[in-house]
Parts: C-alpha cells; sequence; structure tokens
C-alpha cells in the first residue's frame, strides 16, 4: 500500500484517540522537540508544563509550533502533523479547563483528583493552548 493523505476526519479521529505527541519549536534557528502528553479538545491541542524552562523560553520568542502524534500497529502507521499558534497561560481558569479536558478524556493526572480554586491558583503550571492552522495525516504500511 503506498502512503495515502488522511481526511480531517481521519485525523481528527487520531489526535482524539492518542495520548502523547511530540512538540517542536524553534528559536534563533535552533529545533527543539519535545513528547508530551496532551488532548485534543475544541478544535485545539492542550498541553501542561511548568512556568518555565526551555520549552516556555523557545514558544514566548517563537510562538509557531508543530505537534506530532503517530500510531504503530502490526506493518500499519498513520502519523498527524499540525502546525499553529501556541498561547500561554497560567490562570486559573486555563488550569481547571485543562484539567477538565484530561479527566473527561481518561487521563486524568493527580490521580483524577478534583482542585479547589485555591489549589490551583497555586499550582506552578503554565498551559498551552495551540490553535491549529493546518493539520496534514498519512497513513501506510512497511
Amino acid at each position: 500500500m503506498k502512503p495515502r493523505d488522511l481526511s480531517k476526519d481521519e485525523c481528527t479521529s487520531l489526535l482524539s484517540a492518542a495520548r502523547y505527541g511530540r512538540l517542536g519549536l524553534s528559536k534563533d534557528d535552533r529545533p527543539y522537540v519535545v513528547p508530551m502528553s496532551y488532548v485534543y479538545q475544541d478544535g485545539k491541542i492542550y498541553l501542561h508544563s511548568r512556568g518555565k524552562g526551555k520549552k516556555v523560553e523557545y514558544v514566548t520568542d517563537n510562538p509557531r509550533v508543530c505537534f506530532q502524534i503517530d500510531v504503530l500497529e502490526k506493518e500499519r502507521w498513520c502519523s498527524v502533523v499540525i502546525s499553529g499558534i501556541s498561547r500561554l497561560s497560567d490562570s486559573v481558569e486555563a488550569k481547571q479547563k485543562m484539567f477538565d479536558a484530561f479527566t473527561n478524556k481518561g487521563q486524568g493526572g493527580h490521580g483524577g483528583k478534583k482542585f479547589s480554586r485555591e489549589e490551583l491558583e497555586r499550582m506552578p503550571m503554565t498551559i498551552w493552548e495551540i490553535e491549529i492552522e493546518e493539520m496534514t495525516g498519512r497513513e501506510g504500511v512497511w
């Protein structure tokens, strides 16, 4: 089977089912790729990290990112690549939205615990919201 392009619905289905992907960033012509857990909801990719470090430094300088997932099953592979703009927030509302999205998907980090507003305010966490500008997918066999 020659590799084929995936439809938007197929890409969305793969993004909705997967739990981990790779975030690609660039700063001063230096690429940086890091694996991250994520959730796809309302047509956007949501990630979370600490409020500092290399990822935050890179995206603060250049909010244009890419995100890639793949699925490998026996002799079949599928891959989805998105490019878009990332926005960072440390607001309580953004944290709550992200935790709700992860919990609703069955990926409840922190043991699926519900957090109070006060706990969320104290959490040293940055929420990443990636607005998708382009999404492509391919499928094939090897």
